[in-house]
């Protein structure tokens, strides 16, 4: 009976250790800038990125967004991702860290997103400067050079590793109980 148990256990550590999940990182970012040749009212914004790494390659596949994002006095919340190609030529992958001393983290396309007001954001790279775009429900655009921050999040430990350190911990319970009962 003992190695039957000991058997579960050991085939139970074997299958949770050999999945795979990938998991979701988050980034925290905030972006503020001047105009490019009086294009239109600053804007400014702040909230996290949801992203997959693509590989080992330190760039991402955004795959969520939140926050907000203010023109002049008015505020509008971030409501969802902007579908690939949509703004811009928009393809949301994030480089992290950045390039070009940590402040290039996105490429030509960008990341979109929209907000609540119907306005859409794209955060860019052109040639080294960070940019936005902003287009307003009217098709009205505004764009500028930004100041870029953004920061990964602390990792939270996935299901799997969980699962694996529940199943060590009633382990060792299960073999002190037997040391205690059988001396």
């Amino acid at each position: 009976m003992k190695h039957r148990i000991l058997g579960l256990f050991v085939l139970a550590l074997a299958a949770l250790s050999t999945s795979s999940v990938a998991h979701a990182d988050t980034f925290d970012f905030s972006f503020s800038g001047i105009p490019i040749l009086n294009s239109g009212p600053l804007f400014s914004g702040a909230g996290t990125f949801t992203a997959t790494e693509v590989g080992l390659s330190d760039v991402y596949d955004v795959t969520g967004v939140t926050g907000s994002v203010s023109t002049g006095s008015a505020s509008s919340s971030i409501t969802s991702l902007i579908g690939l190609g949509q703004f811009e030529s928009n393809d949301n992958k994030l480089i992290y860290p950045g390039i070009l001393f940590g402040t290039k983290f996105f490429d030509f396309d960008g990341v979109s997103f929209g907000l609540a007001n119907g306005s859409s954001v794209n955060l860019n790279n052109l040639v080294a400067l960070n940019t936005a775009s902003l287009e307003g429900t009217k098709g009205d655009t505004a764009a500028e050079f930004d100041t870029i921050s953004l920061s990964k999040n602390s990792p939270v430990p996935e299901p799997n590793s969980l699962a694996l350190f529940g199943t060590g911990i009633l382990g060792i319970a299960g073999a002190v109980r037997l040391k205690l009962r059988f001396g």
